[in-house]
């Protein structure tokens, strides 16, 4: 396990209006900016570029995503793209044969990920969610139901991220890809929601997923937890040092505690107390 940790804070902004402002915090006064555009306070800190969100995979394959998504490149110069469903059905990455064998297929993957490198953007590789054929359960999340249930077998699982991740290899080179951040799953402490097993059964996910990846070449970059509200970071770094486990950086999602996530899920006060 490395020592030094890349600690990564992946925002997620939601919108919010007006009226729901006003419905949320009515006791709230009003605050006063004043700016000298004269005078300058030093540099303007760009961390906001590094990555931006994007919805679901299944979008980037959309002529108007892809002109949208070539627009902000051009004028914010983002510098990594995430987004959801990479390994959900309407992909079409995973299913088995009739004895059980499990096919792989990157034909979507392939067109997304082309264009993303042809504008010179790397991709923050999300894993998930799972593919019904390889999936434990039916729970969903979202309108397109992507499956958010722990694999039938872990074995498989590791296999599949090994496949994809050689894939990658071979698509697109070593020293791309080891510029680009491979993130197991996304916010698995939001139950229900994104994960309906328990913290273990993520860490189990991890391993298998961050043994595959590295088993392909040990110098890509593996990390998470990608939980909401800063949870689960110690126990995470603690689980990996204790098991040897690779970890190259720690991801997390901050959210307002007003937001519509935090009124959810309620975990606005993890941000409070950290």
């Amino acid at each position: 396990m490395k020592k030094s940790l890349i600690i990564l804070f992946v925002f997620v902004g939601l919108a919010s209006f007006k009226s729901f402002a006003q419905a949320t915090n009515t006791n709230s006064q009003n605050r006063i900016i004043k700016v000298d555009f004269n005078k300058s306070a030093g540099k303007l800190n760009t961390m906001f570029k590094e990555c931006i969100g994007a919805g679901r995979a299944n979008e980037g394959l959309r002529a108007d995503w892809q002109q949208q998504l070539a627009l902000v490149k051009k004028e914010c110069d983002f510098k990594y793209i995430r987004f959801h469903g990479l390994l959900s059905d309407d992909m079409a990455v995973y299913r088995e044969d009739e004895k059980g064998n499990p096919e792989y297929n990157y034909q979507y993957v392939d067109v997304l990920f082309d264009f993303i490198v042809s504008l010179k953007m790397k991709p923050f590789v999300e894993l998930g969610f799972m593919p019904n054929a390889l999936a434990s359960g039916k729970e969903t999340v979202f309108w397109w139901k992507g499956n958010v249930t722990p694999p039938k077998d872990y074995k498989k699982w590791e296999d599949l991220v090994k496949n994809l991740t050689a894939h990658f290899k071979e698509r697109y080179g070593d020293e791309e890809v080891k510029t680009w951040y491979f993130e197991v799953w996304n916010e698995p402490n939001l139950t229900p929601g994104f994960w309906t097993g328990t913290q273990e059964e993520y860490y189990k996910l991890y391993d298998y997923a961050a043994r595959g990846i590295k088993a392909v070449n040990p110098a890509y970059k593996v990390g998470g937890p990608a939980t909401a509200g800063a949870a689960w970071v110690p126990e995470t770094i603690a689980f990996c040092t204790k098991n040897n486990l690779p970890i190259d950086f720690i991801s997390t999602h901050a959210y307002s505690k007003t937001w519509l996530f935090g009124r959810i899920w309620n975990f606005g006060n993890n941000i409070e107390q950290r």
